[in-house]
């Protein structure tokens, strides 16, 4: 029986309710739980040996994470009827994070078509700096935002969207580091595919949050 489950689940509804009332402080807690979660599942995946089994662990994990968005993307289009004004302009921080997003897209996908060449961790590179641009610059809108979660529910519902997006973001960066450090063929084909997998999956829901949150 795999222990991964259960602590993951301990420490990412603490973490979370930290996200979306935006305490920073609690940053370095769960960039200790998050590199913890990481070791955790690479030592069960090699141990346990059923890859089948977690290729279809992380397909349900991709279903339950669009069911969780999908309830607070609608959540922010049904409370939004009194034409409040958005935690940021959408063509300001927000755009420019559309940027780093799609750009890292392009060279996560440029690292899986070339992970066995020996300058693949160019593209790799790449992609961890401009997913860490994206999370100082949302870090940075957060602390210009003069708007409450408190405020309305439509307020308080963009907030845990986008806090729970950026805690997707924060958890992708650290699992390219982990796979730039360790190297790919270290790690195996397996491991790096589930870490561009979910990447790729970081950068299509933030095109939703951005045009539910921000432009409508």
């Amino acid at each position: 029986m795999s222990v991964f489950p259960i602590f993951n689940a301990f420490y990412a509804g603490f973490f979370l309710f930290g996200l979306f009332t935006w305490k920073i402080s609690l940053l370095l807690f769960a960039l200790f739980c998050m590199l913890l979660s990481i070791i955790l599942y690479l030592y069960d995946s090699e141990n346990i040996g059923c890859k089948l089994c977690y290729v279809s662990g992380f397909w349900l994990f991709i279903l339950s994470e669009v069911i969780v968005f999908g309830s607070l993307l609608f959540c922010c289009l049904y409370f939004d009827y009194n034409y409040y004004i958005n935690l940021s302009s959408a063509l300001e921080l927000p755009f420019l994070g559309c940027f780093f997003l799609l750009g890292s897209s392009l060279t996560v996908t440029s690292y899986h078509h070339l992970i066995n060449w020996e300058l693949s961790w160019v593209p790799l590179l790449l992609t961890i700096i401009l997913g860490s641009m994206f999370i100082f610059l949302q870090m940075f809108e957060m602390e210009e935002i003069m708007i409450n979660i408190y405020d309305t529910t439509f307020h308080a519902s963009s907030f845990c969207t986008v806090g729970l997006h950026f805690s997707h973001v924060l958890l992708g960066v650290i699992a390219l580091i982990t796979v730039l450090t360790v190297s790919g063929k270290l790690l195996g084909y397996y491991h790096c595919s589930i870490v561009v997998w979910y990447w790729h999956f970081v950068d299509y829901v933030w095109l939703f949050v951005y045009t539910f949150v921000y432009i409508c």
